[in-house]
């Protein structure tokens, strides 16, 4: 998940309380592809530390205020995440699915990442080319108002797929 992919990267670069994880989640634009609300961030911490993949670290105490707990990662974590990322990109369903992943992918293996990322541009340009051929057949038959959905639908794959490529370079270029 999406959430639970952004809460470990974060405490991969240190020590966080959950609504500092809320916080940054917002300041990264995550809120445009997904809505957190309180609940939905403490559940997904609370299912976090059940697997074991982040535990308590400290717990602090003000006298006018409730307490407030800092979690950090583990080493079950650091793996799980990385194996979260590649799960995102074999169930790839657009691109607003990959922007946490993008957002951690020095978590993991640069080559496994080319090799994902090359296999859903080409899923994505069968689909593509299925699609195409398919329009190709009805498009004499269809009403005007279905050429506009379709000429978004195709763009709209085209702009994922020009994301993608930039995606592959900019993995393969190693920045970050």
């Amino acid at each position: 998940m999406s959430l639970q992919i952004f809460i470990l990267g974060i405490l991969c670069e240190g020590n966080h309380h959950p609504y500092d994880i809320k916080k940054m989640f917002k300041k990264n634009n995550m809120e445009d592809v997904h809505k957190i609300s309180d609940g939905t961030l403490y559940y997904n911490f609370d299912v976090l530390l059940k697997k074991g993949c982040i535990e308590k670290r400290e717990v602090i105490r003000d006298d006018n205020r409730p307490e407030k707990t800092t979690y950090g990662i583990t080493p079950k974590g650091r793996e799980f995440l990385e194996q979260e990322i590649y799960a995102s990109f074999r169930n790839f369903t657009g691109v607003e699915s990959l922007y946490s992943p993008t957002l951690f992918l020095k978590h993991a293996d640069k080559n496994k990442l080319v090799f994902l990322i090359e296999e859903v541009m080409d899923k994505l340009r069968n689909r593509t080319e299925q699609q195409n051929q398919e329009w190709d057949t009805f498009k004499d038959k269809t009403p005007p108002s279905v050429h506009l959905i379709q000429e978004y639908v195709q763009s709209r794959m085209k702009l994922e797929s020009e994301w993608l490529e930039k995606l592959l370079a900019f993995v393969k270029d190693g920045s970050e």
